[in-house]
């Protein structure tokens, strides 16, 4: 439109009059000067040419064109209302060329002056084009695009310019969409650059690829290099190649999909292997709905850093689970080799005092008893901090009674406080839950060693346990109140750290490890609860264990007389069965014997799980009816042995021994084809009853 638009102008300077003002005001600006025998010849032109120059103003009009209209012999211009609006000059009136090219850009005037100069010399071409900016007096910049043509005459014997016209249009707009086109285009390069990203256009059925330069990055060729589809394949790492080919089978099928997404590996020239994930869109014909597609369009980037810190994380955590697991096979050892001794020690004390009547002795036996069960504690503690660490220790939530629960901490924990003199007040502070969904004995134990602590830091006054439940909550609270010596207040916060006791001098009153109110924390978030600590030093504390129970619960009063070892048979068992003893240790042989015997039963004995194996092969196996087996002996393991054994059709109940106490060993043990689980040091109790129970079922 505008080549079209500035043709006409060239033939004859009558153009020049397209303004109405240079037709019809008295004061015209001397455009050009004429003899007076070409005058009457200008003016018979102008009429003829009326219609057109209307038709063009008109033209000119709509196409948003501004004109600016110039004599050189006067040093004047004039600009109509659309060109006074691209540059902020007046409208319809004459100013000067100078003021004209004041409106230019500072940047740009160099250049503008440049083509006008051009453009005045006598052997010119007498026009030029150009785009620039130009400042209204208000600061606004605009761009413009500009055609100019300039009008010579003979003016003594030479060639001079007389006249010209500019024609120009805004194109700010234009201007600022390829700036933001160039400024999007630039950040993507950028971020292509930085994040290792780059785009390709490729001809499913010519081959034909169209890479971006961050595509040569990528694979380290040489930007402007030949590089097919077949050389990009070569790059292909050989052990990606099937899966890279499979894709792109698949892509000229019928029935392909709109997109895919691969990781694979790539062999740079230099043999440096990088990893990159191709991402691709397929095009399709529109114009033949099912057909084929045509090309591919994508991106690649490459995600190395990003697969060798995945790599890195693997490798943590591969070595997590392996430090796991040598810690777990560290507890079992430890647990074994600690637990196995003590229950030789504490068994042998047992047997040691059914034979004693001399007070002195059984005093004497009584305190290695009561050391003994003060040295198994404290390993029990040091076995159940480790577990809780290391995420080995389970919890088994079954219903049982809160009731129940408080009746036996009561009958563990009244010995103890009478042996202070300390009156143990058990306190209900309303109905509680009839069942609650809960690990009991882990309960039981949180409450023993708060309890336990509320006594041995008590010398007088009283120790209260008082239950309530908080039904707007749905919490249950155990209260566990003392008069003793309480805690001070910048000590509280050391409380539940491990292997840390308030009283932490050489001439501190009272024993322990100071794992107690580290395990009771840990178990306490376990069972999904909390344990919390008020106390005021020289006054008393209270630690209340919170656990959260089911809503809409039904509530009962409280009944002291429960227990939770309800099944427990009262009386004397008296067996009569014959049971195979599998132990490696002989102090553990001799105890279970001993239990077993004074039970009334009779015991055969093996040292580890190979001689158990060929002994059931013997006749003497015939009138066997159980087995007592250790799952951790020399030669054949407990494990081993009892898989054996159900291998060559053993029906008979094996009762697991072990020194390991987590769920999770119970559950190997049964899988291996064990009938039940026991733990050391042995509660011969326990063992009578669990080995009458299998022996009846």
């Amino acid at each position: 439109m505008l080549l079209s638009l500035h043709y006409p102008f060239a033939p004859t300077p009558w153009h020049w009059h397209l303004s109405s003002r240079c037709i019809d005001s008295p004061r015209r600006i001397p455009f050009f000067r004429f003899s007076s025998s070409r005058a009457t010849h200008r003016t018979r032109s102008l009429r003829r040419q009326s219609t057109t120059e209307e038709r063009l103003r008109l033209a000119v009009s709509v196409a948003e064109f501004g004109i600016i209209e110039i004599d050189y012999l006067s040093g004047v211009a004039v600009a109509d209302e659309k060109a006074a609006v691209l540059f902020g000059l007046p409208a319809n009136q004459e100013v000067t060329r100078e003021e004209v090219h004041r409106r230019f850009h500072p940047d740009d005037v160099f250049d503008i002056e440049r083509k006008v100069k051009q453009s005045l010399e006598p052997d010119g071409t007498g026009e030029f084009a150009t785009q620039h900016r130009v400042v209204h007096p208000k600061g606004e910049v605009r761009w413009v695009s500009v055609r100019k043509r300039i009008f010579f005459d003979e003016v003594d014997g030479k060639r001079v310019p007389v006249s010209g016209m500019v024609a120009a249009i805004d194109i700010t707009e234009q201007k600022e969409t390829e700036h933001n086109i160039r400024t999007g285009e630039t950040r993507l390069k950028l971020a292509a650059e930085v994040t290792g990203f780059g785009t390709y256009d490729l001809d499913i059925r010519s081959s034909d690829c169209v890479w971006s330069d961050e595509i040569y990055r990528i694979f380290g060729i040489e930007i402007g290099e030949t590089f097919t589809r077949t050389a990009m394949f070569d790059r292909v790492h050989p052990e990606d190649r099937a899966r890279y080919r499979q894709l792109f089978l698949s892509l000229s099928g019928k029935d392909a999909k709109h997109s895919f997404k691969l990781e694979h590996r790539i062999v740079r020239p230099d043999g440096e292997v990088r990893w990159i994930i191709n991402s691709g869109l397929l095009l399709f014909d529109e114009r033949h709905p099912g057909s084929i597609p045509e090309r591919v369009i994508g991106t690649m980037q490459d995600i190395t850093d990003r697969k060798l810190f995945e790599q890195s994380l693997q490798d943590a955590r591969d070595a997590a689970e392996a430090a796991n697991r040598s810690r777990g096979e560290f507890l079992a050892n430890m647990s074994h080799e600690i637990r196995t001794p003590m229950a030789a020690i504490l068994g042998h004390a047992d047997i040691l005092r059914d034979h004693l009547r001399d007070p002195d002795n059984l005093q004497v036996v009584d305190t290695i008893r009561r050391n003994g069960n003060f040295l198994l504690g404290i390993i029990n503690d040091i076995l159940d901090l480790s577990k809780i660490d290391a995420g080995k220790l389970e919890v088994a939530k079954q219903p049982v009674r809160p009731d129940a629960i408080v009746a036996e901490v009561r009958s563990l924990m009244d010995v103890r406080a009478a042996e202070k003199k300390l009156p143990l007040q058990i306190e209900f502070d309303g109905p509680v839950p009839a069942v609650i969904h809960t690990d009991a004995i882990r309960i039981r134990q949180i409450l023993v060693n708060l309890v336990g602590n509320a006594i041995k830091f008590t010398d007088e006054g009283v120790v209260r346990l008082t239950v309530r439940f908080d039904e707007a909550n749905s919490c249950l609270q155990f209260h566990v109140i003392d008069t003793g010596i309480g805690i001070q207040s910048d000590e509280i916060d050391k409380l539940f750290d491990p292997f840390v006791q308030v009283d932490n001098t050489s001439t501190r009153s009272f024993g322990g490890t100071g794992l107690g109110l580290a395990i009771c924390h840990r178990l306490a978030h376990a069972l999904n609860g909390q344990v919390d600590v008020e106390s005021q030093y020289g006054v008393g504390s209270r630690f209340t264990l919170s656990v959260k129970v089911d809503p809409d619960v039904q509530l009962v009063n409280p009944n002291l007389a429960l227990s939770i070892s309800a099944d427990v048979p009262h009386g004397e068992i008296h067996l009569d069965a014959k049971v195979l003893v599998v132990d490696d240790r002989r102090d553990i042989r001799y105890l279970a014997q001993h239990f077993i015997e004074r039970a009334g039963g009779e015991v055969v004995t093996a040292t580890n799980g190979k001689e158990a194996v060929e002994f059931m092969e013997t006749g003497d196996a015939d009138d066997v009816d159980l087995i007592v087996m250790d799952m951790q002996m020399p030669i054949m393991d407990g494990y081993d042995a009892t898989s054996e054994l159900r291998k060559r059709g053993f029906e008979l109940p094996i009762i697991a021994l072990t020194a390991n106490a987590m769920n999770s060993d119970r559950d190997v043990c049964l899988s291996v084809g064990c009938t039940d689980y026991t733990t050391k040091p042995l509660d011969s109790k326990l063992l009578i009853r669990m080995i009458d129970r299998l022996l009846t079922a």
